[in-house]
């Protein structure tokens, strides 16, 4: 079985003077022979410990060069890798280092150990500890050749961990890296956390093609007047993150005062695009050619669609997410729980082949939930809504789960922020419906309009022209910014504060 580190070994060994990793933050860069110096080191230190082949270590470690190393020496040491999100609360990633059965925590040394889970450190490499946990290893089964594990939020509040194997990540990667023609020449920025699916695509295919990785922090990712000067700076090449990042480029990024002709592509995924920002940004970006990227964690990328060269259409509406990738096969669950796999009509968006997970972590009910058996094959249910469009192309239609009924209608609130998005005075939105006794007694809207707050009478006039009486919203809010996941992505739970 390839292994999904196997190629960035193979750039140590051709290139090691080549840079591997650039580290604004700190003002210094890793080649490849360091970097892989780094991991080698993690590695034996990891042997000494005698964990079984397969076995799951938790990175506890802020984006940094070390923690770049660290996956890599896990891999090399024929362990997975799971990275805890730094900034979640410590119950949250103690829960998440009981339930994983990790045996290991990869981190700094610490003054004061966050995770009662936690003994004392079994050894330290360069300038990282090994910690020991407690969690009772109760024979998890765990998938051959399990390469890592994400954790994304459930649905009933419990976080899930998403396991994916070296040949399920190799699918993504290997597509990624020839279809996007990476090369060593190129510079990629890293602005996805490690905790989410966005940075596989950054460290594996950026690095196995030889690639130089600009690793950025969370606070210069979110900072666009920074990260625009760095794509000048740093001669980026190529940029993958969310359109909830990327919109802000536009406005806040004062791209005028550099020059980001290098830039040859910009891939978004995670969320939809809205039409208005994403022209504003082609227009500053318009040597770059626009990806459109689609797939849950549990599929990674599983549709794509390459947007046409700026200027050569009108489109209003979002982009489709476009065609399946080679290595997948998609299919359309229908309202009568028929199933097409013909890709006809409209329903829940299924998805089979090589890069979907492994299952759910310790969950064998919730995975067998997610799953449904059809012609011999197995197709994960994503969740999302979708409509095949003359073209064949598959059009995102927004989550099942974000689905309400209201005065006997059914509403996808993703419509209605959908909507808002093409009003060219609001630079975000996000919708909630208020629920009462099992039903929805108010749709409310939160929106960024950087130049303040706009008439409620407005606002319904507008959303009036485009979407149903029984889907306008009753209560408007404005605010500075829309909350944020630590991926990147809207945090509805924060809005759900605001009710």
């Amino acid at each position: 079985m390839q292994r999904l580190h196997k190629d960035i070994l193979q750039q140590a060994a051709n290139n090691p003077g080549g840079v591997a990793i650039q580290f604004p933050f700190e003002k210094r860069n890793l080649s490849y022979r360091q970097l892989y110096a780094q991991a080698r080191g993690i590695t034996l230190a990891l042997e000494r410990l005698s964990l079984p082949k397969g076995s799951i270590v938790a990175l506890y470690l802020d984006k940094s060069p070390e923690a770049i190393a660290a996956i890599l020496g896990i891999l090399m040491a024929e362990l997975a890798y799971l990275p805890l999100d730094v900034d979640a609360p410590d119950s949250r990633n103690q829960f998440i280092i009981e339930q994983s059965q990790a045996q290991v925590v990869l981190t700094r040394e610490m003054a004061e150990n966050p995770f009662p889970v936690l003994s004392s450190p079994s050894g330290t490499v360069e300038g990282l500890a090994l910690y020991r946990s407690s969690a009772e290893a109760s024979g998890l089964k765990l998938p051959e050749g399990l390469a890592y594990v994400l954790y994304t939020s459930g649905s009933t509040g419990v976080p899930k961990g998403v396991m994916v194997t070296h040949t399920a990540a190799l699918a993504f990667v290997d597509w990624a890296r020839d279809t996007f023609v990476l090369r060593p020449e190129d510079t990629l920025t890293s602005i996805a956390p490690l905790h989410f699916d966005l940075s596989i695509f950054d460290i594996f295919g950026g690095l196995s093609a030889g690639c130089t990785l600009l690793l950025l922090t969370p606070s210069e990712s979110k900072n666009p007047l920074l990260l625009s000067s760095y794509i000048a700076e740093y001669g980026v090449t190529t940029i993958y993150a969310t359109p909830t990042l990327l919109q802000l480029m536009p406005r806040f990024g004062k791209a005028g005062r550099y020059n980001h002709s290098q830039l040859r592509q910009v891939l978004f995924a995670g969320e939809v695009f809205p039409i208005p920002a994403l022209r504003a940004l082609q227009e500053i970006w318009h040597t770059a050619k626009f990806y459109n990227l689609y797939g849950p964690t549990e599929t990674n990328v599983c549709t794509w669609h390459p947007l046409p060269p700026t200027g050569t259409d009108d489109r209003q509406a979002p982009y489709p997410i476009g065609q399946p990738c080679p290595y997948d096969q998609c299919a359309v669950l229908k309202e009568d729980g028929s199933i097409s796999s013909e890709l006809t009509g409209s329903g829940e968006l299924l998805v089979s082949g090589a890069s979907v997970m492994a299952g759910y972590l310790g969950m064998p009910e919730q995975t067998r939930q997610a799953m449904v058996e059809h012609e011999e094959r197995v197709w994960y249910k994503t969740g999302d809504l979708v409509e095949v469009d003359s073209n064949g192309d598959l059009l995102y239609r927004g989550r099942r789960g974000r689905m309400v009924k209201r005065r006997g209608y059914r509403i996808e609130l993703g419509e209605i922020e959908a909507a808002l998005h093409q009003y060219e005075a609001i630079a975000q939105a996000a919708c909630l419906a208020l629920e009462k006794e099992q039903s929805v007694s108010a749709i409310w809207v939160f929106y960024v309009a950087p130049e303040g707050p706009l008439p409620h009478t407005l606002l319904t006039e507008f959303l009036a022209g485009r979407i149903p009486e029984y889907m306008l919203p009753d209560r408007f809010v404005h605010l500075p910014e829309i909350p944020q996941t630590s991926s990147q992505k809207t945090d509805y739970q924060a809005l759900k504060q605001l009710l």
